[in-house]
Parts: C-alpha cells; sequence; structure tokens
C-alpha cells in the first residue's frame, strides 16, 4: 500500500509556485483552499504588499 502524500509538504509546494506567480489573486485562491494554515498570514501580507504598488 503506498503512503499517503504529506499535506504540508505539499501546501508548501503549492505557497511556492503561489509565489512565483506573485498575483494577489493567487494568493486569495491560496487562502480559500487553505483555510487556518500558517502561511495563509504570509499570503496576507503579500496581498497588502501587491496592492501597495
Amino acid at each position: 500500500m503506498q503512503k499517503p502524500p504529506d499535506y504540508e509538504r505539499a501546501v508548501r509546494s503549492e505557497f511556492e509556485a503561489v509565489r512565483t506567480e506573485n498575483t494577489a489573486e493567487a494568493y486569495e485562491r491560496f487562502i480559500r483552499r487553505h483555510p487556518g494554515h500558517p502561511l495563509i498570514g504570509e499570503a496576507r501580507k503579500a496581498i497588502l504588499r501587491l496592492q501597495e504598488r
């Protein structure tokens, strides 16, 4: 039987892809997909930085 995927690793990998995209929409999508995850704090900060441009 295969081991289940590492959820935390998958979420962090997704967040790295979001950082590469670097759009408010991508960060907002991440927040919707992973409510309550510690990385949403970083996602919210990134959205604020993008809005200041």
